[in-house]
């Protein structure tokens, strides 16, 4: 079977209007041959034949032009066509040989390498209990070490604090128990009649008193009668001038602190008042 030429398509395609066109002026034509045709018409239908021609020409180059764009269109198609499939036979490939290698990798390590990565994980495991023993043993020590020297400071400071309370209650003891000699020596001072030795007793168990008195080991009323029994001596020492030998012993500093216990005193020797209000 002949093949056709795609440009004899394009060209009989052209001719038809120029067929349909000519074929309504085949009787007129037959007519003319009778009479000779006029100059007139004979241009027109040379100036339509041409313009027919032109427009032949015009179809011709778009018919032409359209096979050319669609050829182009093929060419690209066909292109793209090959490059994809050209990419998507290489990512097969390679996925086929990244598959393929891990298969084999797999397979060597399934064959030759579960004992070696036991012995490996055996070894990371046998490191890994050494070091946290050894950690452990060392955080257990330094805990151990810091409780054994809180501890070592808190008996101390336990020890500190009961030495010295033990010390304060000492002192305390000493206090007391000096005073109570000292009273009892100016109560023995005053069953001999011995006046002087009994003020100056009764002067060191006021003076024990003090010492203590922030403390409050010995009460106030004890020191009032410590001082009554110190002041009564005067009138019975010396009845004519007691007033004045007593209003000289209050004018000593040592009675400054004992303004209370001195009142209470006055409720004994009456005639210890005046001379309070006279010292202050």
């Amino acid at each position: 079977m002949p093949r056709i030429v795609p440009s004899q398509v394009r060209r009989l395609i052209a001719s038809i209007p120029l067929i349909v066109l000519l074929t309504p002026l085949s009787p007129t034509v037959a007519q003319q041959k009778l009479a000779p045709p006029s100059p007139h018409p004979q241009t027109q239908l040379e100036d339509r034949v041409k313009e027919l021609e032109t427009r032949l020409n015009a179809a011709e180059q778009k018919a032409t032009s359209a096979a050319m764009e669609k050829d182009y269109i093929t060419r690209v198609q066909k292109q793209y066509e090959s490059y994809y499939e050209k990419a998507f036979n290489t990512q097969v490939t390679i996925v086929s040989v990244l598959a393929l290698f891990i298969t084999i990798v797999l397979a060597i390590a399934a064959r030759f390498g579960y004992q070696t990565f036991d012995r490996r994980i055996d070894t990371a495991l046998r490191e890994t209990s050494a070091q946290l023993r050894t950690e452990f043993n060392q955080q257990l020590r330094t805990e151990l070490e810091t409780l054994r020297q809180q501890n070592s400071a808190q008996l101390k400071a336990m020890g500190d604090g009961l030495t010295e309370r033990i010390d304060e209650e000492a002192k305390d003891l000493r206090t007391r128990s000096r005073y109570q000699f000292d009273f009892a020596q100016g109560m023995a001072a005053i069953a001999n009649d011995r006046h002087a030795d009994a003020r100056a007793a009764f002067r060191r168990a006021l003076k024990n008193y003090k010492f203590a008195k922030a403390r409050k080991l010995i009460p106030p009323r004890s020191a009032a009668i410590a001082l009554h029994n110190l002041f009564v001596q005067f009138p019975k020492e010396d009845e004519a001038n007691f007033g004045e030998n007593a209003r000289n012993e209050l004018a000593d500093e040592f009675y400054n602190d004992l303004g209370d216990e001195l009142a209470l005193t006055t409720a004994s020797l009456t005639w210890l008042g005046p001379l309070l209000k006279e010292r202050k």
